[in-house]
């Protein structure tokens, strides 16, 4: 990401302006240093540039051809860099201060609006000579500001759309990067990243997205977080995607293809994920009016939902700790909920939570698919009673009818829990409460109703309602 400018351009500023008849546009350049570059052209009327260099290696380049266009880089430092490209009537603003900076912006539509503000060493928004071009607003009416305010930062941004806002912030002393590509119309983006090793992808395709995504610790937290990423991919319309990871070495991916959906992640404990650096991804929204909402406060935890229906609700709550941490080896996932939703109108909900150095909750799993319609599941686990390393409690629901309702509770180590309700409005209730329990609950025909407390050790049930021919 550093950039090493040595130029033997001249000295002086390269200030070229074809002639035109009342054009009326105003350049001031004042240059201070050596190797140092302006050139300035102006095809339109009214418009406005002012480039401030001082220091060495610098270079900076503006061209503006229509008319009321604004362009104003200041430089201040080492090998800075800044390349301003503006069609229409847009504003565009770069501020750079120190060590290898770089930025580009090029706007061809009208009334666009770019900020840059690049503070500290090795940022750049990509350069000219780069693979990415930094900052680019083909369409009409976008609005995106960066801001770098520390080093080792990366951001590229691609507007071609109208409307679009895009705001990007890295800060104290990040290591980040950070792309953000709204080819829509009428699309809002914003980025806030606090702390080391952070990366972030934001993709929205089409028209009325908005995505909110902060990664870090905030500033002068002593425990700065590390190893952050996240995805962020909204190509259908109307999605909203909020996403927070302020604990460390978290892994987020949300994808939303359908309309009028609904994401809200919040990470704050340690290595948790929804999704994985490997491509799966935590939140899958491919059909419209769906809300999922994972929240992992805890340790290791994992958290998949996967929504292909139409107005479903998935919600997943994680704080199990790692505790007693066993020595020696990789750390085991301590909770893991999965969530299918492929019908409509279901709602399905898994809570993970306790724990202690003696009285263990770690590795807790669950899951729920519904490929029915309308209907509920609610899951909750934890251990508070036995004394144990580890909880291991297991609970599936799979409703593939309609209109059924299952809730199942699961307080001990060693429980095994499985729903099955295939016929329609079917009801079961499912509690074990202590150590080895098992139970399997079918519900094959409709109108079924099963209520199932398991209190003790080692309790086996098998209830069966309905053929499973029917």
């Amino acid at each position: 990401m550093k950039l090493s400018i040595l130029s033997s351009v001249s000295i002086a500023a390269l200030l070229i302006a074809a002639p035109a008849v009342a054009q009326n546009n105003s350049s001031t350049v004042g240059q201070n240093g050596k190797y140092q570059t302006a050139e300035v052209n102006q095809s339109g009327s009214d418009g406005t540039s002012l480039i401030d260099q001082e220091g060495e290696y610098q270079i900076a380049r503006v061209a503006q051809d229509g008319d009321s266009a604004n362009s104003t880089v200041d430089q201040l430092g080492n090998s800075n860099r800044a390349i301003v490209d503006q069609d229409g009537d847009s504003d565009s603003t770069i501020t750079q201060n120190g060590w290898n900076n770089g930025a580009s912006v090029q706007q061809d539509g009208d009334q666009n609006v770019s900020t840059v503000n690049q503070q500290g060493s090795s940022n750049e928004v990509s350069t000219a000579a780069s693979p990415h071009v930094g900052l680019v607003q083909d369409g009409t009416g976008n609005s995106s500001s960066v801001d770098q305010l520390f080093s080792d930062a990366e951001a590229n941004v691609f507007q071609t759309g109208n409307a679009n806002t895009s705001t990007l912030l890295q800060q104290d002393d990040a290591g980040s990067a950070a792309f953000v590509t709204q080819n829509g119309d009428d699309n809002g983006s914003t980025v806030t990243q606090n702390s080391a090793g952070a990366i972030a992808n934001v993709i929205q395709e089409n028209s009325g997205n908005v995505s909110e995504l902060t990664q870090g610790r905030s500033a002068g937290n002593a425990f700065q977080t590390n190893g952050q990423q996240a995805l962020i991919s909204q190509t259908g319309s109307d999605n909203s995607s909020v996403a927070t990871q302020s604990g460390s070495s978290g892994d987020l991916n949300v994808s939303q293809a359908g309309n009028n959906n609904l994401s809200n992640v919040l990470q704050s404990g340690f290595d948790n994920a929804a999704g994985d650096d490997f491509g799966a991804v935590g939140v899958n929204q491919d059909g419209n009016d769906n809300a999922a909402q994972v929240v992992q406060s805890g340790q290791l935890s994992d958290a998949f939902i996967d929504q292909v229906g139409d107005s479903n609700y998935a919600e997943v709550n994680q704080g199990v700790n790692n505790a007693p941490n066993p020595a020696g080896g990789n750390d085991p996932r301590v909770a893991s909920a999965s969530i299918l939703q492929a019908g409509s109108s279901n709602t399905s909900e898994i809570n993970q939570y306790g724990g202690s150095a003696t009285v263990s909750a770690r590795l807790m799993s669950a899951s729920t698919d519904q490929s029915g319609d309308g209907n509920t599941s609610l899951i909750n686990q934890t251990n508070t009673l036995i004394t144990a390393a580890a909880s291991s409690n297991d609970a599936d629901v799979d409703q593939s009818g309609d209109e059924n309702a299952s809730d199942i509770f699961q307080n001990g180590a060693g429980n095994d829990a499985l729903v099955q309700q295939l016929g329609n409005d079917n009801n079961s209730v499912l509690s074990q409460i202590g150590t080895g329990n098992s139970a399997t609950v079918s519900q094959y025909s409709d109108g079924n109703s099963s209520t199932l407390t398991q209190n003790g050790t080692n309790n086996s049930a098998i209830v069966s309602q309905g053929s499973p021919n029917n």
